[in-house]
């Protein structure tokens, strides 16, 4: 192990003297283009190894703490489509980094760098690997390759690493801190303008009724009461329910120049005792995050409090295929959402709340098919 660490600070302090010693460096317009490759290509070699290190101490250790050399064969995560993710990483930062500065000299050496990684992979890493796990590895070597550099590798190996035992702990359903503190500016800002403009749009398909009574599950910053309000009118109400503290905070600031949005500081999953209070029951972008029996307990409370025939009108994510969703929704679902939310994905919702009494669905979606507004009925 001490031999291949050196062979490396070795390769390093290589082209880090190259770089220093050459002044020889791209001008004009093509320096800024290549600063951006490099950067992609830089941010790239440092995501792979970053994973794939990650990836080692989680699954390739007979112990938790059996030290740094992993003792047992993995083609978890990122293994799974590429068998050398790490010394991609490590022989294309140096390319990255000198395309960044720009130094001629710098950039001609890292493709040395490069060839001594694919050398260092074939000479020593994988005889020795071969060696220790011998069958195995062969047949894992026949089916995946030395390198690659799809991008999706990378989504897959980071979707991996997210995998936890899907548990209610792991939900980032109660937003706190910061995020909560400036929650809409940042939906905004991620989505480019898109979210506040699709959820006034969602709500307006609602249909809610005048003078309408509408309890907001999971109310945040009360902007979605905002939104309803002009619907129900003077003579309607809402309350929002709502238990985190920053959420609450701005709830109330925001809605304070309306007597008839209330904020109801109570949990969705525990049983409230209102029964057959309201019209509708509005969630959005909430019940993802619950597991399973959590969310038959939101059902369940919807059910409770909802006159007969009123609505519960659910805004969350549709079923859908994730594998062959385009690459923004993979990446939004498996890397930036928690792990409830593709289970969530999975699963009829409808068959849930045929169970718990509801029925007369009906739906409308949105963003090809892959967000939707479904409403059922208290029968």
């Amino acid at each position: 192990m001490k031999s291949k660490v050196l062979f490396w600070v070795i390769v390093y302090i290589g082209i880090l003297l190259v770089g220093l010693l050459s002044d020889w460096h791209i001008v004009g317009i093509c320096k800024y283009i290549l600063a951006i490759v490099g950067i992609f290509i830089a941010s790239y070699a440092f995501a792979l190894s970053s994973i794939a290190g990650r990836t080692l101490k989680r699954y390739a250790h007979q112990e938790p703490k059996s030290g740094f050399v992993p003792d047992r064969f993995t083609n978890f995560g990122i293994y799974s489509c590429m068998r050398h993710p790490m010394h991609l990483g490590i022989g294309l930062l140096p390319l990255g980094i000198a395309l960044i500065f720009g130094n001629i000299a710098a950039i001609m050496a890292s493709g040395w760098v490069l060839a001594a990684a694919f050398w260092f992979v074939l000479a020593i890493e994988e005889p020795e690997t071969m060696a220790l796990y011998k069958d195995s590895y062969i047949e894992y070597m026949q089916k995946v390759p030395a390198f690659t550099f799809s991008l999706k590798c990378i989504e897959k190996g980071l979707y991996a690493l997210k995998q936890k035992e899907l548990s209610q702990e792991n939900s980032k359903v109660e937003v706190t801190g910061f995020e909560a503190r400036y929650y809409d500016i940042l939906m905004n800002l991620v989505t480019f303008g898109w979210y506040s403009k699709f959820i006034k749009k969602a709500i307006a398909d609602i249909a809610l009724s005048k003078d309408a009574k509408v309890a907001d599950f999971g109310a945040g910053t009360g902007s979605n009461a905002l939104l309803m309000h002009p619907y129900i009118g003077k003579d309607g109400e809402i309350v929002g329910y709502e238990i985190g503290k920053e959420m609450k905070e701005q709830f109330l600031e925001n809605t304070k120049a309306y007597k008839n949005i209330i904020l109801a500081d109570k949990s969705i999953l525990e049983p409230l005792n209102e029964e057959e209070k309201y019209d509708f029951v509005f969630i959005s972008f909430v019940l993802h995050g619950f597991t399973r029996e959590n969310r038959e307990k939101i059902i369940q409370n919807a059910h409770k409090i909802l006159k007969k025939g009123g609505a519960f009108v659910i805004l969350d994510y549709n079923e859908f295929n994730v594998d062959k969703a385009p690459f923004i929704y993979r990446f939004g679902i498996r890397i930036l959402e928690c792990p409830l939310a593709e289970e969530f994905i999975n699963t009829d919702i409808e068959e849930i709340l045929e169970k718990e009494g509801f029925g007369d669905f009906s739906s409308k979606t949105y963003k090809k098919g892959h967000i939707r507004l479904l409403k059922a009925i208290k029968v």
